[in-house]
């Protein structure tokens, strides 16, 4: 069987599967904002880390709908690189007070303690997608 990453487009049944076998079959769904991004990772784990990554998100939200903020903040951004532990922790960082600041920029900076054109420099950086407004 081929990686994950080389067949990104079977998320769409592989996640309510997992959800399944994971005992949130029916109680709980995958937005496909949610699934856009889990389709934009590059799974070095296969579908042993979607496993980990959807028990993770169920553990949080029993039942409704999976959105993008319930999924962990590496999947709101695409690096280029890998990042070391500090890149890490500020990505997420970010990642959490745009969420916090509804994806107003200028306000999750201000949170962070950091300017506006250092969060749109970081943002670019580090290929976050803001939550949409």
């Amino acid at each position: 069987m081929p990686p994950l990453r080389h067949h990104v487009e079977d998320l769409a049944e592989l996640v309510p599967l997992v959800l399944s076998k994971l005992g949130y079959g029916g109680r709980l769904t995958c937005s496909a904002a949610a699934l856009h991004l889990l389709m934009r990772a590059e799974w070095p784990g296969n579908t042993g880390q979607l496993h980990q990554v959807l028990r993770k998100v169920a553990q949080r939200r029993r039942a409704g709908t999976i959105r993008p903020g319930d999924l962990p903040a590496e999947f709101h951004a695409v690096t280029r690189r890998p990042l070391n532990r500090f890149e890490s922790i500020e990505r997420d960082a970010i990642v959490r007070c745009l969420e916090d600041a509804d994806g107003n920029k200028v306000r999750a900076a201000k949170l962070l303690g950091i300017s506006r054109a250092t969060i749109y420099r970081k943002i670019h950086e580090y290929g976050i997608v803001p939550p949409a407004r």
